[in-house]
C-alpha cells in the first residue's frame, strides 16, 4: 500500500469522525433551565414552632408626651438687664480746691503765663449775684463768695470749679431785667462709670441759690 492511498483512508476517518461529534451535540439541549429558588420555610423559634408575630401581651398602647411634635418652641428671651446704679458725686472741698487753684498759680508764674482767675475756686451755688453793670468793654456783674465773703467781677466767659458764666443781661430800664445764666456741671457715677451732667442755672441780684 502505498502513502497515497494511506493518506485517503485517514481524511475518509476524519471525515467519519467530524460527523459523530456534530451528531452528539445536536442530541443535548440548547439551554439549560434555570434553578428555581426553594419556597420560603416559615421561621422558626427555639422551641421548635413556627413565628406568628409578637404576642398581644408584648403591644403597649401608645401614649402621648403632652408635646406638639409640629409646634416651634420659642426660647423665653433673656432677663432684662439690672437696674442701673446711679449715684451723685460730690466736689472737693474748699481747701482742696484752694491748694489745686495756688498749684495752678504756682505753675503759671514758673512759666510767666496769666494766673487762673480766682473765681475759678469756687463753685456755681457758692457765688451770689450782688450786681450788674455794662462798660465800654460790655457787660459784667459783681458776685460774692459764700465761703469766704470775697468779692469779685466776672464777664462773659469766666470760668467757676464746675462750670461758667454763659451770659450776663444787663437791662438799665428794668431792674428785673438784670441777671447772670451760669452753666453748670456735675457728676454722677451710673454702674461705676462717671458721666456728666449739665444743666443752666439763671441768678439775678439779691437771689440766692
Amino acid at each position: 500500500m502505498n502513502a497515497k492511498t494511506i493518506r485517503a483512508i485517514i481524511l475518509q476517518v476524519l471525515v467519519v469522525l467530524a460527523m459523530s461529534i456534530a451528531a452528539f451535540a445536536e442530541d443535548k439541549p440548547a439551554q439549560k433551565t434555570e434553578k428555581a429558588d426553594p419556597p420560603p420555610q416559615p421561621q422558626q423559634v427555639s422551641n421548635g414552632k413556627e413565628y406568628l408575630g409578637p404576642t398581644a401581651d408584648s403591644i403597649r398602647p401608645y401614649r402621648s408626651s403632652g408635646r406638639d411634635p409640629f409646634k416651634r418652641t420659642v426660647k423665653p428671651r433673656a432677663a432684662r438687664a439690672k437696674q442701673q446704679q446711679t449715684r451723685a458725686l460730690g466736689y472737693p472741698t474748699l481747701d482742696m480746691r484752694r491748694a489745686e487753684f495756688r498749684q495752678k498759680v504756682d505753675q503759671a508764674r514758673a512759666r510767666e503765663g496769666a494766673e487762673p482767675d480766682p473765681v475759678s475756686q469756687y463753685l456755681v451755688s457758692e457765688l451770689d449775684i450782688t450786681g450788674v453793670f455794662r462798660d465800654e468793654r460790655g457787660p459784667g456783674a459783681f458776685v460774692r463768695a459764700q465761703p469766704t465773703g470775697t468779692m469779685f467781677f466776672v464777664r462773659n466767659g469766666a470760668k467757676c470749679y464746675n462750670g461758667e458764666v454763659l451770659r450776663i443781661a444787663s437791662d438799665t430800664s428794668d431792674p428785673g431785667g438784670a441777671k447772670v445764666m451760669f452753666r453748670e456741671v456735675s457728676y454722677q457715677e451710673v454702674n461705676g462709670k462717671q458721666t456728666p451732667q449739665e444743666r443752666t442755672v439763671t441768678k439775678a441780684p439779691g437771689e440766692k441759690k
